[in-house]
């Protein structure tokens, strides 16, 4: 457990304490249940602490609410019981927030707030029950009454206290300290005015719109925040005795019931502001979204500078035209938008086409077949360029659907290959002498061609949904977010993201395989690498169960390399052991310092599904990937281990594997002794 963690560990158990016995010594008279109890604050102590010492705390939470009860001169039978009630509550509410294997689940969607409602009323049910046989047991009030009011107070208490350990967001939208000083005065003011009087009853109504401005307002924490003010405000006065629900016709009732209606109220409060709340930042996120996916989308378009894209509506008329195409074609987006495609093609070449697709020579009847060709087939069009020079364009051409399906244009990638076919018609002509210098030209050039079909096979259905869907996003297809528009950005982001790691990793490869390609290299401190890589890799750990471990020596070690390359070979190796270790897992990264027989070693080590045996041979082959990534859907393209092997390379150093199927693997970097040397802290 951290410092920071256990700190605030024990901020909140202090507050459990302190205002749990201000709670139980100030509660009206004939009270069996310790008014407003902080349950809800007990609950979430548990939550937050590491799952290692939740029994420890759990065991320390009966003693603190014992204390509480036993010191308000409450029986010590009576204490005890309500103790271990609280406690018994409090490991609930953890069970059932934490079974989604992310403890604190943030509330995100409608499914989130069901299953955080769920654990709050089962929470507050196994308290309640404890609380009336305890009072039934040792003739402490009446057990059903008691019950009853320690289930509406502990519900209240839950939902209200319980959500500010949750993970609630939602960005901050126009909201700024004149409008946050405002709302909070607004309410503050409005709920004292509402429980300062008992003449206007209604007036406690007001109090909801302020919330209700807020949780449309204001950051989804800063809404629980000002719902936990009027908890607090109500329940003090009310308590003292004004107030709407300090009405004498209450006065009158069992004393376990006269304060239910005021807890009534703090529920309705609580029901109204938070999914409210959720529901505005569910919003607000999926507008975040979506502008940052238009953005990511145009960076993508924008930065395909080999790859030219055309995109139409479902009439042919252009609508999208990249910087590639503007490059090879020699035209503005203005002087081609609204216009078809058929001002690149002549008649020779409509015909051309035609004759290969085996159908009739117009402009249509082509479209339509080359787009019916099986999907990620390329075929060899002429386009000519604006000064009326032809060029040679390798294109795909796929039809583009929205979410039912409707046909709403087509979108075409092409890779200008004019000079590689002059290149081979050349080569065709050179004499047999040059056999050795146009088998390397062959050679490069079918490296060349699998890069494409690689590429354009990972590339063309990201594009197509990234244009699609940006499309149906622009055109308004789309009103208010709906779960098919959430759906849709999903899609943009999953295939984005793909897609740019892919290029990164084929550009990083290509940038390493360069034998030309200068490189500037200096001392690096690996402990200073780890470090670093780590911080890149802990937040794909957010949302999984895994122990993740880094081990440095205490004193600097330094090689001679490149900081920026090594630091990538750190990141793909615990990347990695991340994707192929089952929740549950554990992952050390650790450095070991050089010694008089070798160099400092790098080692990745994990608990996951581990590697068979025959694919050890090909386990650092660029796109090789074994038959458990795919049977386990282990997203990646297989270049994370060529590019650390290929970094191993450029440093001199070695890279093995040692694996046990089924139990884990490690990876081990060393470094050559030679170009290391250690260097003494000061």
């Amino acid at each position: 457990m951290g410092r920071l963690q256990a700190l605030r560990l024990a901020l909140v158990l202090v507050l459990v304490f302190t205002l749990g016995l201000a709670s139980a010594a100030t509660a009206p008279a004939g009270s069996h249940i310790g008014y407003m109890w902080p349950v809800g604050l007990s609950s979430g102590a548990l939550l937050i602490t590491p799952r290692r010492w939740v029994p420890y705390v759990a065991a320390l939470l009966p003693a603190l609410a014992f204390a509480t009860f036993a010191i308000a001169a409450y029986p010590v039978e009576v204490a005890a019981g309500y103790g271990l009630g609280i406690t018994l509550e409090a490991l609930v509410a953890r069970h059932l927030l934490s079974a989604r294997k992310a403890r604190r689940q943030r509330l995100l969607d409608t499914d989130d707030f069901g299953h955080y409602l769920l654990a709050c009323v089962l929470a507050a049910l196994t308290g309640a029950v404890v609380f009336g046989v305890t009072a039934a047991l040792a003739g402490f009030g009446v057990g059903w009454e008691v019950a009853i009011a320690a289930f509406t107070t502990h519900l209240a208490s839950e939902l209200i206290l319980l959500g500010l350990f949750r993970r609630p967001i939602g960005p901050q939208v126009g909201y700024g300290t004149t409008e946050r000083i405002l709302a909070w005065t607004t309410t503050i003011t409005v709920t004292v005015l509402a429980f300062t009087t008992t003449q206007v009853p209604s007036l406690v109504f007001l109090v909801i719109p302020p919330l209700g401005w807020v949780a449309f307002r204001a950051p989804m924490r800063e809404a629980m925040y000002q719902l936990v003010t009027v908890a607090v405000i109500s329940s003090t006065l009310s308590k003292e005795g004004v107030g709407p629900f300090s009405d004498p016709y209450l006065m009158r009732l069992d004393p376990e019931f006269q304060h239910l209606p005021q807890q009534a109220f703090l529920l309705a409060c609580a029901m109204v502001t938070i999914p409210f709340a959720m529901a505005v930042a569910m919003q607000r996120r999926s507008a975040d979204q979506a502008m940052r996916e238009r953005a990511r989308s145009e960076r993508l378009v924008q930065s395909a500078r080999g790859i030219a894209i055309i995109g139409t509506d479902d009439l042919g008329r252009i609508n999208l035209f990249s910087p590639a195409a503007e490059s090879i074609l020699g035209y503005t987006p203005e002087e081609v938008y609204g216009q078809s495609t058929r001002m690149f093609h002549t008649d020779a070449e409509l015909a051309r086409q035609a004759r290969i697709l085996g159908v009739d020579p117009t402009y249509v009847s082509v479209v339509r077949a080359a787009g019916q060709l099986p999907p990620g087939t390329a075929t060899d069009w002429q386009f000519v360029r604006k000064d009326g020079i032809a060029r040679t364009l390798s294109t795909i051409l796929s039809p583009i659907t929205d979410d039912l399906g409707r046909f709403v244009g087509y979108v075409a990638t092409g890779d200008d290959i004019t000079d590689r076919i002059e290149a081979q018609e050349a080569l065709e002509k050179a004499l047999k002498t040059e056999r050795r210098a146009v088998a390397r030209l062959i050679e490069v050039d079918q490296v060349k061609d699998a890069f494409i079909s690689s590429v354009s096979h990972e590339l063309r259905t990201p594009i197509t949904n990234i244009v699609g869907y940006l499309e149906l996003l622009l055109d308004g297809v789309y009103g208010e977010p709906m779960p098919a528009q959430v759906d849709a950005m999903a899609r943009i982001d999953q295939n984005s993201r793909r897609l740019l790691t892919l290029i990164d990793d084929l550009l990083t490869l290509s940038s390493l395989e360069n034998v030309d390609q200068r490189r500037s290299t200096g001392e690096v401190d690996l402990t200073e690498v780890i470090t670093r890589a780590m911080e890149v890799v802990r937040p794909t750990l957010l949302r999984r169960e895994l122990a993740f471990d880094v081990e440095l020596p205490d004193e600097p070690v330094v090689i001679v390399g490149h900081a920026g390359e090594l630091e990538r070979l750190v990141i793909n190796l615990a990347t990695n052991a991340v994707k192929f270790t089952p929740d549950g897992g554990r992952i050390v990264v650790r450095l070991l310092a050089a010694d008089e027989h070798r160099g400092p070693v790098i080692e990745v080590q994990d608990t996951g599904i581990g590697i068979p045996a025959e694919a050890g041979a090909q386990l650092f082959t660029r796109f090789f990937r074994t038959d458990d990534a795919h049977a386990y859907a282990v997203p990646g393209s297989g270049l994370g281990l060529s590019i650390a092997k290929a970094i191993t390379d450029k440093h001199a150093g070695e890279i093995e594997a040692q694996s046990v199927y089924g139990e884990g693997s490690v990876f081990r970097v060393t470094l050559p002794g030679t170009a290391v040397r250690r260097v003494v802290a000061s």
